[in-house]
C-alpha cells in the first residue's frame, strides 16, 4: 500500500510539472507572436506615411499663384530698340482692341514764355510732384488749379515776364477778380488769402495772360504797378487756406477767374538742361480722367514721377491746353529716356526728353 500510494505521488507530481511548463512554453511563444508587428513595423516603416510628406504639399499651393502672376507681364511698347519719337506705332491687344501710342505725332508750340515764379536759389523751384494741375493728390484734396511751389516763409515771389499788376490784396471779405474786380479769385473768398495777379504783356492767340500768386505772406506791389521778369512782388507764405508755406501759382487765359486756369507747366519755361512731358490719355476719343501714370527713368528701369490725368470738373473746371488737348504733364526732367505706363492697362511708350524742349504723346484707344 505504501509503495502504490507513493507510486501515485510521483505521477501527479510529474504531470503537474508538465503542465506547468507547457503553460510557460506557450506564454513565450504567444508573446512572441503578439510582438511581431511591433517589431516588423519598427524595422520597416509604412510607405504610406512618408510617401507624400506635408512640405511638399505646400510648396505646390505657393507656387502656383506666381505662376499665374509672371505669366503675362506688361509689355514695353515700343521695344527698347524702337526709332525716334516721331514715329507712330500701332499695336493690338489680345482682345483685338486697337490702342494709339503716339509721340509728337505733329508739331507741337510749347508756350514757355513765363519765367519761373521763385528765385533758382529757392529750396524748391521745381513745383510739388504729388500735387501738380489737375490732380487730386489720389484724393485728397480738391483738383488742383495751379501749382505749388514749397518753400519757407519769406520766400521772394517774382514776376514771370512783362507785366501790370491787375489784382492785389486779400480775399478773406472781398472779391478782387474778374474785370470788373468783383468775382471770386479762388473757389470762395478767404482761399489764396493775400495775392496777387499780373496781366501778362504778351498775349497769346488774342487772348490775355494773367499769373496769380496766392498764399503770399506779404504783398509788396499795388494794383497798376508795372514789373518786369525778376521784380519781386511778394514773399511766400500760408496765407488762406494754405496748410503750410508754398506758393500757388496758376495761369490763367483769356479771364482774370478761377474757371479760366490752364496748366502752368506748359507755360514756365523749363528750368536750364531741362525738358518737360505732355500727354494725353484717351478712350473712345475721351480724355480719361484719373489715371495713374507712372514715368519711368529708362536703363534702369527706376520710377522717377507718378501722377493722375485730368478732365474738366463739374464745377468749377480745369482745363486742357486749347492746342494740344493734353491731360497730364511732367515738369523739368532731365534730358534721357523715359518709359511711361498706364497703370493696370496695357499702355506703355518709350520716349526721349531733350533739354528745352517738350515731347508729347498720345496713348489709348480711338
Amino acid at each position: 500500500m505504501i509503495s502504490s500510494h507513493r507510486s501515485l505521488a510521483q505521477v501527479l507530481l510529474a504531470l503537474g510539472i508538465g503542465i506547468f511548463a507547457g503553460c510557460c512554453c506557450g506564454g513565450v511563444i504567444i508573446s512572441a507572436l503578439v510582438a511581431q508587428p511591433a517589431v516588423v513595423g519598427w524595422v520597416a516603416p509604412s510607405p504610406t506615411i512618408t510617401a507624400t510628406p506635408l512640405p511638399r504639399v505646400f510648396a505646390t499651393i505657393t507656387l502656383a499663384p506666381q505662376a499665374t502672376r509672371t505669366a503675362t507681364p506688361a509689355p514695353f511698347l515700343p521695344p527698347a530698340t524702337s526709332p525716334p519719337p516721331v514715329t507712330v506705332t500701332s499695336v493690338v491687344t489680345a482682345t483685338r482692341t486697337p490702342i494709339i501710342i503716339r509721340s509728337t505725332p505733329y508739331p507741337v508750340m510749347p508756350h514757355f514764355m513765363l519765367a519761373r515764379p521763385v528765385p533758382l536759389g529757392a529750396d524748391r523751384t521745381i513745383p510739388a510732384p504729388t500735387y501738380l494741375y489737375g490732380t487730386t493728390s489720389r484724393g485728397d484734396y480738391d483738383v488742383h488749379h495751379g501749382e505749388e511751389f514749397v518753400n519757407p516763409t519769406g520766400t521772394q515771389a517774382l514776376a514771370v515776364g512783362d507785366a501790370v499788376v491787375v489784382t492785389a490784396g486779400n480775399d478773406t471779405t472781398s472779391r478782387l477778380c474778374g474785370d470788373d474786380g468783383k468775382k471770386t479769385c479762388g473757389r470762395d473768398i478767404n482761399y489764396y488769402g493775400n495775392l496777387v495777379v499780373l496781366q501778362m504783356d504778351r498775349d497769346f492767340n488774342g487772348q490775355r495772360v494773367f499769373a496769380l500768386y496766392g498764399h503770399l505772406n506779404r504783398i509788396l506791389v499795388k494794383v497798376g504797378d508795372r514789373v518786369k521778369p525778376g521784380d519781386v512782388v511778394g514773399e511766400i507764405g500760408m496765407t488762406g487756406i494754405a496748410l503750410g508755406p508754398h506758393l500757388h501759382f496758376e495761369v490763367r487765359l483769356g479771364v482774370n477767374d478761377y474757371t479760366h486756369t490752364r496748366n502752368p507747366i506748359l507755360w514756365m519755361t523749363p528750368l536750364q538742361g531741362r525738358g518737360a512731358l505732355a500727354g494725353r490719355l484717351i478712350e473712345k476719343g475721351a480724355l480719361v480722367r484719373g489715371a495713374t501714370v507712372n514715368l519711368y527713368r529708362a536703363d534702369p528701369e527706376t520710377l522717377v514721377y507718378a501722377t493722375e490725368t485730368y478732365s474738366r470738373d463739374e464745377f468749377p473746371p480745369v482745363n486742357s491746353d486749347d492746342e494740344m488737348n493734353e491731360n497730364f504733364t511732367f515738369p523739368d526732367l532731365t534730358p534721357g529716356d523715359y518709359i511711361i505706363r498706364i497703370a493696370n492697362q496695357q499702355y506703355a511708350t518709350r520716349i526721349t526728353v531733350e533739354a528745352g524742349k517738350l515731347v508729347f504723346v498720345e496713348l489709348g484707344s480711338p
